[in-house]
């Protein structure tokens, strides 16, 4: 099989395996994904976008960031990339994702993009940098406030 067709694979499993760790909350398991200094930007269009950086740092906002759902799942859609033969890509990818808060019940519906870097790692592609726009979010009781899609920061 060609290179960058077993590269796209293994990006493709890189990105499920990062909703699993989401939906499962399974924080722990994230330090795997990602390189670790890895960066990662978060730009929800509801105020200044959040910086991090590293495993550890991430693997926490993410645990926080998710313990208010009683429910919550993480769903990759599509996603793009441009391998380099040199051991790195660039890429965007496409999530839906849908949490029901745990106090009120309420459900909300979040629809984003990543744009991303990847790096070969003894053999493992892995992020090393995923910036987050939001494009679009709703609830059952408010209609949907949508946000143009922006080119990587």
């Amino acid at each position: 099989m060609h290179e960058s067709l077993l590269a796209e694979l293994a990006i493709d499993r890189l990105l499920r395996a990062y909703a699993d760790v989401s939906t499962r909350k399974a924080w722990p398991e994230f330090a795997a994904l990602a390189v670790p200094d890895a960066r990662f930007s978060f730009d929800t269009r509801t105020g200044d976008v959040i910086e991090i950086e590293g495993v550890e740092a991430f693997a926490a906002f993410g645990a926080t960031a998710t313990a208010r759902f009683a429910f919550y799942e993480y769903v990759p859609l599509n996603f793009v990339v441009d391998i380099d033969p040199a051991g790195t890509a660039r890429g965007r990818a496409y999530q839906f994702e849908i949490g029901q808060d745990r106090e009120s019940g309420a459900v909300t519906n979040y629809y984003g993009m990543y744009h991303d870097d990847y790096a070969q790692v003894d053999g493992t592609w892995r992020f090393t940098r995923r910036q987050y726009q939001s494009l679009a979010n709703w609830t059952a009781t408010e209609p949907m406030v949508s946000f143009p899609i922006a080119d990587r920061p």
